[in-house]
């Protein structure tokens, strides 16, 4: 299922014990916490976060901080890619 997807009310019972995001590099950070969220206990987060940027098409979430990807802020933080 997709990131968002992952928090639909028909999924509210199921748990993602590994979550795999392809292009996690230009999904907000926020649309990956969702499946996160869910039971997560591995993570892959497939991507280059020196590429694209997440896609948001408004200019509002701008200021909340939704242009970087959690890909992006773990990079920055100092968790190297591989």
């Amino acid at each position: 299922c997709t990131a968002i997807s992952a928090g639909s009310s028909i999924l509210k019972e199921t748990s993602f014990p590994l979550v795999l995001i392809d292009e996690a590099s230009q999904a907000t950070e926020t649309a990956t916490l969702v499946p996160i969220c869910h039971g997560c206990k591995q993570l892959v987060l497939c991507g280059d976060h020196c590429q694209l940027p997440p896609t948001v098409k408004s200019e509002s979430p701008y200021s909340a901080g939704l242009k970087m990807s959690l890909f992006e802020r773990l990079a920055l933080y100092g968790l190297r890619p591989i």
